[in-house]
């Protein structure tokens, strides 16, 4: 009878925990569809359109910073875009601007972290843009003249046919995005339901409520081997801030996360290089564990 209770109680936490975030990941796969079908090559246009900015400039830097945000592309769909682009004369910087923007956050995701309050997503939106805006600034100081990406062993992938019809494309694409992330939702979810059930909640709040540092830089840490998927992680961060974990540490985690993913990772080592690869991680865990302690600070002055 014991049993049965148990198995049904986290039968109802996962129940709820979906129907309160599920909306959230519904309409952010919807969003990432019609902005991959409708504005893909749109968006590619326009941070080819920057490319006459040879001088660092913030404006076209948080212009590249904020279309990486809203491209909808995996990095194995972006690492093609990177290195159009990169042969067709966009600077080095503005490519590393829209690559690590692109990396941290897309508008699946946004729109899912809403689910964990308006504050954290807007900061997740700034931290996205400012670590891209950063890298750029970044790469431009210190490979102003040296090569700092890599397409010498790349090839495009093909693109698909015009004739293909728009609303085939938009179906195609939906169907891909549900498939691809549904899996890593519905884990996160009983992950959360699990965590809820079974977690000390004492233990988790001595860990991050204790010293805001410390539990930046385990955020950022745990970031690196957790991390799989935007959509299953969500649900843990939501669980982990109810039970105590400041916003820094959310954020830390949401950046080091993603940045660190292997899937990201194997794309990112083909266009940088195994010793410009090293500099790409250490910048990310290291804007992590920084942007992290500012919000906590930031949180620590206006309560």
């Amino acid at each position: 009878m014991t049993l049965l209770y148990e198995i049904s109680y986290i039968f109802y936490l996962v129940v709820y925990q979906f129907r309160l975030i599920a909306p959230y990941w519904f309409a952010g796969v919807i969003a990432g569809a019609v902005i991959s079908t409708y504005a893909g090559d749109f968006i590619g246009k326009l941070v080819l359109s920057l490319k006459g900015k040879e001088k660092f400039s913030p404006v076209a830097a948080g212009s590249a910073a904020f279309l990486g945000v809203v491209s909808p592309l995996c990095m194995y769909g972006t690492v093609p875009l990177i290195a159009y682009l990169g042969k067709n004369g966009a600077p080095q910087y503005l490519l590393a601007t829209f690559m690590v923007s692109s990396i941290l956050l897309n508008p699946n995701l946004l729109l899912l972290s809403f689910s964990l309050g308006v504050p954290i997503a807007i900061l997740r939106l700034i931290s996205s843009i400012m670590a891209g805006m950063l890298a750029g600034l970044l790469v431009k100081v210190l490979f102003d003249r040296k090569q700092l990406f890599s397409f010498e062993c790349f090839e495009e992938k093909k693109k698909c046919s015009s004739e293909e019809k728009s609303y085939k494309k938009f179906i195609s694409k939906l169907n891909k995005s549900i498939l691809v992330t549904a899996p890593y939702f519905l884990v996160g979810i009983i992950l959360t339901a699990l965590f809820d059930k079974y977690f000390p909640k004492s233990i988790f709040v001595s860990l991050f409520s204790g010293n805001k540092g410390l539990g930046v830089l385990l955020s950022a840490s745990l970031g690196v081997p957790i991390y799989l998927c935007g959509g299953g992680t969500v649900p843990l961060v939501k669980a982990w801030m109810n039970a105590g974990m400041s916003p820094g540490s959310a954020i830390a985690f949401m950046i080091s996360g993603p940045a660190t993913k292997l899937t990201n990772l194997g794309a990112v080592k083909i266009i940088l290089g195994a010793r410009n690869f090293t500099f790409y991680l250490a910048y990310c865990i290291i804007f992590a564990v920084v942007t992290g302690i500012i919000i906590d600070a930031f949180y620590g002055i206006i309560q």
